[in-house]
């Protein structure tokens, strides 16, 4: 898993990006992701989340010749625009969803369900950029499935999405410093002495 950050004048680009396999090969893919992603948007300055998916999908295939190889490395993405002027967060999924806390409930805008580059190379859709005015004390989840998949517990299983999607609910009340305290511990002692079977990429923001 690897974040990313950028800022315009106007707008903060927010990123979190899983990428599949893992060791040299995951971490050979979030360097380049990552790369890439500055080019992207610093200098080809490309700001809409769908856009700089599917600009990222070719240059994925590109780089790693994915046309003419048997790679199938890709990465699932959720990309977030805020601009704090106008309170207008605009959302864009490869594969991981987008929640928003609000009068405590989750609002749930969902992925287009392909990823960026790997097993999927021809699609023909592109991806959509959701435009969603944001309210005050909104708070803004994306994330890897990473935290939802750990084993641990009493019976040795999955958290899974709807016990998280209730952690997040629980902790509204603290600090986005405290909710971060609190979903390392959490998980933790959810695990116990079991090991961690994938990254844990969780980012929140309150409006």
């Amino acid at each position: 898993d690897f974040y990313s950050f950028f800022h315009t004048d106007d707008t903060a680009i927010i990123i979190a990006a899983d990428c599949t396999g893992h060791g040299v090969t995951g971490a050979f893919l979030s360097v380049v992701g990552n790369s890439l992603f500055t080019q992207i948007i610093n200098e080809r300055k490309i700001l809409d989340p769908g856009k700089i998916l599917d600009r990222m999908h070719e240059e994925v295939i590109n780089t790693l010749n994915q046309r003419n190889s048997e790679s199938t490395d890709g990465m699932d993405v959720s990309i977030c625009t805020l601009n704090p002027g106008n309170k207008i967060l605009k959302y864009a999924g490869a594969n991981r969803p987008l929640w928003i806390v609000r009068n405590n409930e989750i609002i749930v805008y969902a992925p287009d369900k392909f990823p960026i580059g790997g097993l999927q190379i021809s699609h023909e859709k592109n991806f959509t950029s959701h435009e969603i005015p944001v309210l005050k004390n909104d708070c803004i989840y994306i994330f890897s499935d990473g935290y939802a998949d750990q084993f641990g517990g009493e019976f040795g299983k999955k958290l899974m999405t709807k016990k998280f999607k209730e952690i997040l609910l629980s902790i509204q009340h603290l600090s986005m410093n405290d909710q971060k305290t609190y979903l390392n511990d959490f998980l933790e002692n959810w695990k116990g002495k079991l090991e961690q079977v994938d990254d844990v990429l969780v980012i929140g923001i309150r409006i």
